[in-house]
């Protein structure tokens, strides 16, 4: 019974000193991510993204319960800050973003925003997913785009026929979405990128966009 016993205290010591042991780990943090770092981020620490909130659990539970109760008009974090734009834009931040996400928060947009809320930089690239584009299909420039007609069309084949064909896939087989690269815009339509190659970009491929990188991100948002 003794023996029992003892080995039972014995391998109850060995279990705690193995998850005390794993908890002192540095790379301890990694080992619970819900998913693998989008392409680019594979070096970021996990607080550089999640920050802690603001006041104790206790607090952060007390105000929550005020505001279920109506008596807060704002919910509070638990734990971790929300992440939203800002996060992102800590590293991301460029000049003359093409579609940068404020914009879609004109009235004009109210549609879209309902459909996929690309006022949201997560909406689109959600993050340990291990892809650079998540939620965001070669297709929908669709929803913002098709009542486009240009005079003087530049292309081989006119904007509205393409949008008449819904040839939605040629957009981004020409245009750069954010502008990051320094490039000139492809007029020959039959030249654009082909789906598959903007369907692996999306995914963790290298960028299939002629021309430098504009303004590249910051590869820490610590970084100066």
């Amino acid at each position: 019974m003794i023996s029992h016993k003892r080995n039972a205290y014995i391998a109850g010591a060995v279990v705690a000193l193995i998850g005390i042991g794993l908890l002192l780990q540095v790379d301890f943090e990694r080992w619970r991510l819900p998913g693998p770092f989008n392409p680019g981020h594979e070096n970021l620490a996990c607080n550089e993204c999640h920050i802690a909130a603001i006041g104790t659990v206790r607090q952060q539970l007390q105000a929550n319960v005020q505001y279920w109760l109506g008596g807060r008009r704002t919910e509070a974090d638990f734990y971790y800050h929300k992440i939203d734009n800002k996060n992102c834009i800590a590293c991301h931040n460029k000049d003359n973003d093409l579609h940068s996400s404020y914009r879609f928060n004109e009235p004009r947009f109210n549609k879209i925003r309902e459909e996929m809320h690309p006022e949201l930089c997560i909406s689109c690239h959600k993050e340990h997913v291990g892809q650079r584009v998540s939620h965001f299909k070669i297709t929908d420039c669709q929803f913002c785009h098709k009542e486009l007609k240009l005079k003087n069309d530049p292309i081989t084949v006119p904007h509205d026929e393409l949008i008449e064909r819904e040839d939605w896939h040629t957009c981004l087989g020409c245009h750069d979405y954010h502008g990051n690269h320094d490039m000139l815009i492809e007029k020959t339509v039959g030249r654009a990128i082909n789906r598959q190659k903007l369907i692996n970009y999306f995914n963790a491929s290298e960028s299939p966009y002629l021309g430098a990188v504009i303004k590249k991100a910051k590869s820490t948002r610590y970084e100066k």
